[in-house]
């Protein structure tokens, strides 16, 4: 299972139980977050003594959306838009729009590719909804499923113009959800059709070829009582029999109350459900993960 593995790491340098998982039980990643994250240098230097132990295949995963989500606090990763501000501009101007998404996408991925990183937790495909929780809020386009696929598009492509793999999220859809599942366990109560009908973005960007995935902890109440994360049907007949997705399925932090309190309990759920990334992005969480499989092998 450590192959599947994301892991979060502490903090500026890698402790030495960070070094003895990444030697003995090297995962798949990292992905880094602002207490990781002092200077260029530094983040160039961990990255490397990352690779040095686990592989230099290893990929380096980041939260860079731009607006409130944000993880590097120098230009260009600073004070960028939300995505909201351009599902504005989108109703003013769709091509000006699409262009300013395209552009600000390429000039963080040609930031972010030499400081080590491969991959970027964006774009956002969640619909907006008033009546959805504040944790989506402005980090979604807009409310219309057509701006947000033509916007995340661009996004996706930005990214990937300068070598950085774009990972959409979050399936099937999270803008409706009535709690954070960072602390709660989220419900959306409509029917299949509506649920469907915005997940619209998401088939857009696999028919153009979106490699990368994250699922939501969320329990979409009228199609079963499970959240997406840990379900065989979100994942396997929806996602990928219907919508024929052929990536890899990146779970949502699986160190979050929507998944539950038992990290390791919850990684092999969502390997069960289908999910071929797990992200374990606390360290607490990191820990139970790697002394529950060192207690397997």
């Amino acid at each position: 299972m450590h192959e599947k593995l994301v892991i979060g790491l502490e903090g500026l340098t890698l402790t030495d139980d960070e070094r003895c998982w990444l030697r003995d039980m090297p995962p798949r990643g990292v992905i880094l977050f602002s207490r990781n994250i002092e200077s260029p240098e530094q983040v160039t230097a961990l990255l490397s003594e990352v690779r040095g132990i686990a592989g230099k295949d290893t990929w380096a995963a980041i939260d860079e959306e731009g607006g409130r989500v944000n993880r590097i606090p120098w230009p260009p990763f600073s004070n960028r838009l939300h995505g909201a501000d351009y599902g504005t501009m989108y109703r003013r101007n769709a091509g000006t729009a699409i262009q300013a998404v395209f552009q600000d996408s390429l000039s963080v991925a040609e930031a972010l590719k030499p400081l080590g990183f491969t991959h970027n937790c964006a774009p956002v495909l969640d619909v907006f909804s008033t009546s959805g929780h504040s944790i989506i809020g402005a980090r979604a386009y807009a409310d219309d499923v057509n701006c947000v696929s033509a916007l995340a598009t661009a996004c996706m492509r930005g990214l990937e113009e300068s070598g950085i793999a774009a990972i959409g999220k979050h399936f099937p859809g999270h803008g409706r959800a009535d709690a954070d599942s960072h602390v709660d366990v989220p419900r959306v109560d409509v029917s299949l059709d509506i649920l469907l009908d915005e997940a619209g973005a998401f088939a857009e960007l696999i028919g153009e070829g979106l490699g990368h995935l994250m699922t939501a902890h969320v329990i979409y109440t009228r199609v079963e009582q499970r959240v997406a994360t840990l379900s065989h049907y979100w994942l396997g007949d929806v996602l990928r029999q219907r919508f024929g997705f052929r990536g890899l399925v990146w779970s949502d932090d699986l160190c979050m109350k929507g998944v539950g309190e038992n990290v390791p309990q919850a990684a092999r759920a969502a390997e069960a459900a289908g999910c071929d990334i797990l992200l374990v992005c606390q360290p607490e969480g990191v820990r139970a993960m790697y002394e529950s499989l060192q207690d397997m092998s």
